[in-house]
């Protein structure tokens, strides 16, 4: 009964392990392809660095809005508070310290325009 609970635990272990590298293989992927999306000349609204730690800077100087608005979501939908920031020349500091690590979008919208862009960042 001990070796059976043993091979048990090491499969399960070793399934954990391949879950594991699975999951950080699809996270670089991500990486690479949001890397792909920014040099994209589709691409108007950018946030950098990416990933953050502290603050988040959207740059919306590619863009003509008349009144963008701006959000920040987490990866479920939840609206996230956002203090920010005018930094001028259309460039808006996000403070992002209190939010934990994970994945987030920002969602830029102008009803006006019809204008609507989300990117995704990675606060670390």
């Amino acid at each position: 009964m001990k070796t059976f609970n043993r091979n048990m635990l090491i499969k399960s272990a070793a399934i954990i392990a391949l879950m594991v590298v699975s999951v950080f293989a699809n996270a670089q992927q991500e990486t690479l392809a949001s890397i792909q999306t920014n040099n994209d000349p589709k691409v108007k609204v950018e946030v950098f660095p990416n990933p953050t730690t502290d603050f988040l800077t959207i740059d919306l100087s590619k863009l003509d809005l008349k009144k963008p608005n701006i959000e920040i979501r987490n990866i479920i939908g939840s609206k996230m508070a956002m203090i920010k920031e005018d930094e001028g020349d259309k460039k808006i500091r996000v403070d992002v310290t209190s939010y934990p690590r994970g994945y987030y979008l920002v969602l830029v919208k102008d009803d006006q325009s019809k204008f609507q862009q989300t990117i995704r960042f990675s606060k670390k």
